[in-house]
């Protein structure tokens, strides 16, 4: 299983979900998820690491929730529950190389769920970040987790996840990360 210590070969990139407005009012939690994937692509921004936004269906079910979309983030949409069978989200894969995907978003047991078997199924390093996923029904997201440990895929917390794309104390953005986290 993959852990989060640093690998010099495998660097960090944000995946974002279908964090879309008009799916947030049936979401448990949103508001406390938001919060959560909002940090991270903060986060994501200041430490230039590469950061996929996707959205599923934008015909139908509208944008990313704008708070969320920072300059550095390619936005793509798809229409496949898994975003790996998506050709756009691929084409926005590919010149990342080799690199350890930490996904948040919604539906945990449905989008993020596939989109992260998939990718684990294909050797990509996988994290699924527990506290910036959602679902209808928090019972799905947790049975989702659960799966998703069982299958190989981390689940983490943000915070872990922040803490270990800076590595140490020492990083130059270590103290305008950490006033984000205060």
């Amino acid at each position: 299983m993959p852990h989060l210590s640093p690998n010099p070969d495998l660097a960090p990139a944000l995946i974002v979900i279908d964090m879309q407005l008009r799916l947030a009012p049936a979401m448990a939690d949103y508001q406390q998820v938001c919060a959560r994937v909002d940090l991270l692509s903060q986060v994501a921004t200041i430490l230039e690491l590469a950061h996929i936004i996707t959205e599923q269906n934008p015909q139908g079910l509208g944008a990313t929730d704008p708070c969320l979309v920072t300059p550095n983030a390619k936005v793509v949409a798809k229409d496949t529950f898994s975003a790996v069978q998506s050709e756009a989200f691929i084409a926005a894969l590919e010149p990342l190389g080799e690199s350890h995907l930490y996904l948040c978003g919604m539906e945990s047991h449905v989008c993020v769920y596939h989109t992260a078997n998939e990718l684990q199924r294909q050797g990509h390093a996988v994290t699924v970040i527990a506290d910036a996923v959602c679902s209808r029904n928090s019972d799905h997201k947790a049975l989702a987790l659960q799966q998703l440990r069982a299958n190989g895929v981390q689940v983490c917390a943000s915070e872990t996840v922040i803490f270990s794309w800076l590595n140490s104390c020492k990083h130059p953005r270590f103290k305008e990360v950490l006033a984000l986290i205060k």
